[in-house]
């Protein structure tokens, strides 16, 4: 209950969090994040919706070769949603240390670990969220409005509002706990998170145009590698 405190009172627990460096505590929401984001990906995988968002409806079959693409894809997605939340925890704590020094910080670094870990409750939230509804898509099946099944669409659409709602509640509760962590004011808590934001959607960047070069990669071959 100490973490789930900061949904109704965050200011003070995230206060408490910073002055006691609670890192455990931080720690555990984050495993507890991965461990639920393993149960989503691994619906979305083995329920299919990973393939079905590289094979919509009417679309052309995808190229020989891209079976063992998409199963390799399935595994890194797994991969990625046990290591991603650790990742996000050490970058953007990392990151506002670093950028609230410029704005006068002067907490401890395990302060700013232990308000970043228990920032990601949200994530938490959303992801125990997300399990249901993507069960339920896999069930109903790729999306075909045409065909009258619009339901999987407009689930994925609610899925990805209530994904940038918590996205943003988590920012909130960094800034007001990288506040409390570097001994800063609202603003420059603000300021340093939107520059720490900056450099972590450039990194995403760099990531998803690598990936997009290995598909091009790994189909283009396997299309030249099929004979005619």
């Amino acid at each position: 209950m100490g973490a789930l405190a900061v949904v109704w009172a965050p200011v003070s627990t995230l206060a408490r969090v910073a002055e006691e460096r609670r890192v455990l505590l931080g720690f555990g929401v984050v495993a507890l994040y991965a461990a639920l984001g393993l149960v989503g990906g691994a619906i979305a995988v083995f329920g299919g919706l990973t393939q079905a968002q590289f094979q919509q409806p009417g679309a052309q079959p995808l190229p020989p070769g891209a079976e063992d693409f998409l199963a390799y894809f399935g595994i890194f997605s797994l991969v990625s949603a046990v290591v991603q939340p650790f990742v996000l925890w050490l970058l953007v704590s990392g990151l506002m240390q670093l950028v609230t020094r410029f704005f006068g910080g002067t907490g401890p670094f395990p302060g700013m670990l232990a308000v970043v870990g228990v920032a990601q409750v949200p994530l938490v939230i959303f992801t125990a969220l997300y399990i249901p509804i993507a069960g339920l898509q896999a069930v109903l099946g790729p999306p075909d409005p045409a065909g009258g099944n619009a339901v999987p669409t407009v689930l994925g659409l609610l899925s990805g509002l209530l994904g940038l709602a918590f996205l943003l509640w988590h920012a909130a509760l960094v800034v007001i706990g990288a506040a409390f962590a570097r001994r800063v004011g609202y603003g420059q808590s603000a300021g340093s998170c939107a520059i720490s934001c900056a450099g972590c959607v450039g990194l995403i960047l760099i990531v998803v145009v690598a990936i997009i070069v290995l598909v091009a990669v790994i189909v283009g071959a396997a299309s030249s590698g099929t004979p005619s």
